[in-house]
């Protein structure tokens, strides 16, 4: 992400930026903004270890929104082109991102247990293939309403 972005903007060397890559620095307050803008995030999501980014680089033409954005709040499973995506809640989209929160399970060092924890997404629009609303039946449990795609 950050090699684009060295692409993108030509203000920074390959070293500084093989650093940020590695874990060995961080970009100052005014190129981490300007990051940002770049990948269409917000500065806590760029900062954040709380946030999963979830991309395989693919590029595609600017879509239309405004159906994405009549679903925010709706619980949904993503088709994504490297698998699926079950039991997420549909919190923002930008022309780049769809946020999400989703459970993962994840083994703690030290313990023999997986453990599920809900976490927070932003997922590549480009690898999103359909989306299928869940709808609450009585009881809390969830029915699948049926894949929308976004042209």
């Amino acid at each position: 992400m950050t090699c684009e972005f060295q692409r993108q903007s030509n203000k920074l060397n390959q070293r500084t930026v093989s650093h940020w890559e590695l874990g060995q620095g961080s970009p100052a307050l005014d190129k981490a903004a300007e990051l940002a803008r770049l990948y269409g995030v917000t500065l806590d999501d760029l900062v954040s270890d709380e946030v999963d980014v979830v991309s395989t680089g693919a590029h595609d033409a600017p879509r239309d929104l405004h159906v994405l954005r009549g679903l925010m709040g709706r619980a949904a499973t993503l088709e994504l082109v490297d698998g699926v995506q079950q039991d997420v809640e549909l919190l923002d989209v930008s022309s780049a991102w769809l946020r999400v929160s989703c459970t993962v399970k994840r083994a703690r060092f030290g313990s023999p247990r997986v453990e599920s924890e809900r976490v927070i997404r932003l997922i590549d629009l480009n690898d999103v293939c359909s989306i299928a609303i869940e709808e609450r039946l009585a009881g809390g449990s969830r029915a699948p309403h049926g894949p929308a795609r976004e042209a």
